[in-house]
Parts: C-alpha cells; structure tokens; sequence
C-alpha cells in the first residue's frame, strides 16, 4: 500500500480542479464521478481483498453521486451492495442524476432510505453523504 499523499487539497481548491476539468478540457462532470468512482472501487478491492458486502451511504450532491458510481461499479465487481440515498431520487440534478440513472439502469434496484441500512452487516462502509 503506498503512503498517503503529504499535502491535501481544502474544497476550494478541489473545486477549482473540477471546474477547470470540466469548462477548460471539456470533461463532462458525470465522466469525473465515473473515474473517481472507479478509482473508489479498485483502491477498496486493493484495500480489503475478502471484502464481500459493501454499504454505501449516499447523500443529494454530487459527493452521493460519487457513491452511486462506487456501489454501481462494486456491484459490476461481483460484490454484494446495499445503497442507501437520504432524500428522493427524483430530487437529484446534474452528474447526481446520471449517476443515480446508470445505477437504475444496470441494477433495476432502488435504495433504502438512510435508517434502513446496517452499516454493521457490512465488511466495507462507503460514506458518500456529505461533500467537499
């Protein structure tokens, strides 16, 4: 496992790199959620090989999108995903929606409301609840 990095970025800055991405190299913000998201899932499975159930707390932004991409790539993984979302669905604007369509899409599953998910009964937790 490589050490973590020794300097760290504040959520202004992080943001900065967003917006640059996506206005200055036209990378679509929902393409930005997917690499993170896929990045997420290969440092979890490096992390905790015998992992088998994954509990992913997602909140309304694009931080829960984030972690709608993470459960959608961990389930493709063959891991076993419970999803909880805080708020409705229909609510979620932006890279959030497509993120949350895609996982509609390839798993026909919805998600359980945050209460309704034992973090405990999970060899992982995903917190996606709250962003930069």
């Amino acid at each position: 496992m490589t050490a973590a990095p020794q300097r760290f970025h504040g959520a202004q800055q992080v943001g900065e790199f967003d917006r640059r991405a996506i206005e200055d190299h036209g990378i679509p913000g929902y393409e930005l959620m997917t690499r993170a998201g896929a990045a997420a899932v290969r440092l979890l499975c490096l992390r905790w090989p015998g992992a088998r159930r994954v509990a992913v707390f997602c909140g309304g932004g694009n931080n829960g999108g984030d972690g709608l991409v993470v459960a959608r790539l961990a389930r493709a993984a063959g891991l076993e995903v419970e999803l909880a979302l805080k708020g409705d669905p229909d609510r979620l604007k932006g890279a959030a929606r497509e993120a949350w369509d895609a996982w509609s899409a390839a798993t026909g599953v919805g998600a359980a409301a945050l209460e309704e998910v034992d973090p405990a009964c999970a060899d992982v937790v995903v917190d996606a609840l709250l962003g930069t």
